[in-house]
């Protein structure tokens, strides 16, 4: 499993000595014939970058006992990435690289051994030290953040090298040329889905283990509360945007999907015409990038419960620093930015995190309950679950004061884009246990009752609003609510 460093095994030091011997002959042969490229000529560099890549391949995820890549050959590949000219190298590296990094990780949880003192097995967390990773978060230098993604591309990407890959998107997403993608586009696209897929890989092995020990340094020291806590990375200021961004992305996606056509060149131009190749693979690595910005978001809003928890705990310190919650940034954009309320609840598909940020938003506008209760008001509890906001609806004092508020548009997108992520959430529960643990909206409403109450919501937004059109997306809910019922009866 390391990447930079040999093991043991039962044959004692002899394993270590051809293990090694084994590595360094591999990286030798390969790094042979990167070496060939850099000093031929540049006609040959593509075929030999080419042939590089599949040995690495062959003798790292295609052989059954295959041999770790050293930190030169994953440099090696990552600069590839980083520079190619052409499509096909740079999609070879791009996943190569993900190859690799699954099956060699840097960081893994693990049942681990058992303790001397007891039967049970203790959980473990490996972390490889002296791995090579993509990523520089070690300190704050004063460092051009623009110099670390243009003029070094054979290092890593540090936190601000990392905060202009987001700011590309937010320029792709508002450019007026939504016809094609320049190659420099889609490899910045495609470098930015790596490292967020490294820091997922990261993350994730750390979250589990923090479940089982619930010590929050392993959190801390995570890739990306180190990415966030910098400096470097101008969170909020980015993370506002990204609504807007992924509507963009989403709309550029569409825009490939509607027309394939090439555009037009000057002369100038004609030796860097994009072919149809070029224009085929953009629509899949805008669509990608759009998912793995979610990936991020939706990592982040985990965070962002993991750290309060441990703060409630007193586990925190200021080395942890302050930062604003994602939900929070979100939601206080879609509520002052109604134009891409809609798009964005079309785009985020994490039902957890869109169920929980509609009833954060519903929270802000439905009536707060009195704060002396009698015995009329015992029955009306607050009820944060998405069951008892549609009971709260069913009074038609309430429901006028909603609409009054944001308007019978507004609550048919909420409710209608809540019901649907609800009942994903609800197959997510019947088949895995716990899948709803953290989420807030544990099923304590009957899917029966919610349908019900779904469509009484509707007929209640008709009886105060006569002339209101029901939209698209809730004609969907509703026939999707009336269709469980007649299947349940």
């Amino acid at each position: 499993m390391a990447r930079g460093g040999g093991g043991g095994g039962a044959d004692g030091g002899g394993g270590v000595k051809r293990s090694v011997r084994a590595r360094a002959g591999v990286e030798e042969n390969t790094l042979a014939i990167l070496d060939a490229f850099e000093s031929s000529d540049t006609r040959y560099s593509h075929d030999d970058r080419i042939a590089f890549l599949e040995a690495v391949r062959g003798a790292s995820v295609v052989a059954e006992n295959g041999t770790p890549p050293t930190n030169k050959m994953l440099e090696a590949i990552f600069r590839i990435l980083r520079t190619g000219e052409s499509l096909q190298s740079i999609m070879a590296s791009f996943q190569l690289l993900k190859e690799l990094e699954k099956r060699y990780p840097c960081v893994c949880s693990s049942a681990g051994g058992t303790s001397e003192s007891s039967s049970a097995a203790q959980p473990e967390l490996e972390v490889l030290k002296e791995a090579w990773s993509p990523l520089s978060l070690g300190s704050d230098s004063s460092t051009s953040g623009r110099a670390a993604v243009n003029d070094n591309p054979c290092g890593p990407v540090d936190p601000s090298g990392f905060d202009l890959l987001i700011q590309g998107l937010f320029k792709l997403a508002d450019g007026t040329n939504h016809q094609v993608v320049d190659i420099e586009s889609l490899r910045n696209m495609l470098l930015l889905q790596y490292l967020i897929n490294f820091l997922e890989r990261d993350f994730s092995s750390r979250s589990n283990f923090y479940e089982e020990t619930e010590d929050w340094t392993i959190i801390r020291e995570s890739l990306l509360s180190m990415l966030l806590c910098s400096r470097k990375f101008s969170y909020k200021n980015l993370m506002k945007d990204c609504p807007s961004v992924l509507c963009g992305l989403r709309q550029l996606c569409t825009g490939f999907g509607n027309d394939l056509t090439l555009p037009e060149f000057s002369e100038a131009k004609s030796s860097k015409v994009c072919d149809t190749s070029l224009v085929i693979a953009s629509l899949e690595v805008v669509d990608n990038t759009c998912m793995s910005m979610q990936k991020l978001m939706t990592m982040i809003m985990e965070l962002d419960v993991l750290k309060n928890q441990a703060d409630k705990q007193g586990c925190t310190t200021r080395a942890d620093g302050f930062r604003t919650p994602l939900l929070e940034i979100i939601l206080d954009e879609l509520t002052y930015n109604y134009e891409i309320l809609s798009p964005y609840l079309q785009v985020f598909n994490q039902p957890k995190w869109k169920l929980e940020l509609i009833l954060q938003y519903l929270s802000k506008y439905t009536a707060k309950q009195p704060s002396v209760r009698t015995r009329r008001s015992s029955d009306s509890t607050d009820d944060p679950t998405f069951g008892g906001v549609l009971k709260c609806l069913l009074n038609g004092s309430s429901l006028r004061s909603l609409m009054k508020k944001i308007g019978a548009e507004t609550v048919q997108l909420l409710l209608a884009h809540a019901f649907e992520a609800h009942l994903a959430l609800s197959c997510k529960s019947h088949s895995a246990e716990g899948a709803l643990k953290s989420s807030g909206d544990v099923v304590d409403h009957s899917l029966m009752e919610i349908c019900k109450h779904m469509i009484s919501a509707f007929d209640g937004l008709k009886k105060v609003d006569e002339k209101m059109d029901i939209l698209p997306v809730g004609k969907e809910a509703l026939f999707v609510a009336t269709t469980i019922l007649s299947i349940k009866s």
